[in-house]
């Protein structure tokens, strides 16, 4: 059967127009990769804005203010007997004048053993408060938070003083994990780059975007931006 019969058309337009319709097919994906990409910082946005709403649960401006870097991880764990753990989420870094700087991808992937049964989401916040800390998003990222590089459970904004030795910890975990799952905020295995968004989002590698002044942020992170200036006291 001749496809192109029924058009009126010969085999070398057929072939055309097949080479038109796939290079649109495969720019189409890039672009829709790029939109995907800013829903998912505008998601990492929300959550952190979510908790920022509650007392008793925000996070201190104090500590924000201090905090030397942030990962905002969305982790979903399910599993029957074997469990899986994945998390997407976006980092940011302070620059030199104090401000967050463009947001990266990155991921963790972590396998968990024991007998689980159903799936929950979970948001985790991590603080990095120490330079060491920082360490994890350098190279590809590589620190096993929790096991490598020490974790607490970070102080919560409840009108109370801030204990500053908690504050001075590497790392500080705010998460909104319940009952079974609560290890997930400190048991987040390695965080490391999402090299394929970053790529896609900035020609980069995780490093060069955090730890750089060279890359713009996107519409989206620098919406992320604004709300963690603000949340840190940054005018």
């Amino acid at each position: 059967m001749k496809i192109y019969s029924s058009f009126g058309i010969g085999p070398v337009a057929t072939i055309l127009l097949c080479l038109f319709f796939s290079g649109a097919a495969l720019a189409n994906p890039f672009k829709k990769s790029q939109e995907d990409l800013e829903v998912r910082i505008g998601e990492n946005r929300l959550r952190f804005e979510q908790r920022q709403l509650t007392r008793g649960t925000a996070i201190p401006q104090q500590v924000l203010a201090e905090a030397k870097g942030i990962v905002i991880m969305h982790q979903v764990k399910a599993g029957l007997g074997i469990g899986a753990e994945f998390g997407n989420g976006v980092a940011s870094v302070k620059r030199a004048d104090g401000r967050w700087g463009t947001p990266g991808f990155v991921s963790l992937s972590k396998g968990s053993y024991g007998f689980q049964i159903g799936a929950n989401e979970v948001v985790t916040i991590m603080l990095l408060m120490t330079d060491e800390s920082l360490q994890i998003l350098k190279g590809g990222g590589s620190g096993n938070v929790g096991l490598s590089v020490e974790a607490v459970a970070g102080p919560h904004d409840a009108g109370g003083a801030i204990d500053s030795t908690v504050i001075q910890k590497p790392v500080l975990v705010y998460s909104d994990a319940q009952g079974a799952f609560i290890g997930a905020a400190f048991e987040a295995g390695a965080i490391v780059e999402s090299k394929k968004k970053n790529e896609t989002a900035y020609g980069a590698s995780l490093e060069q975007i955090l730890f750089s002044d060279r890359f713009r942020p996107t519409v989206a992170g620098a919406a992320l931006i604004k709300v963690l200036n603000e949340a840190s006291g940054v005018q």
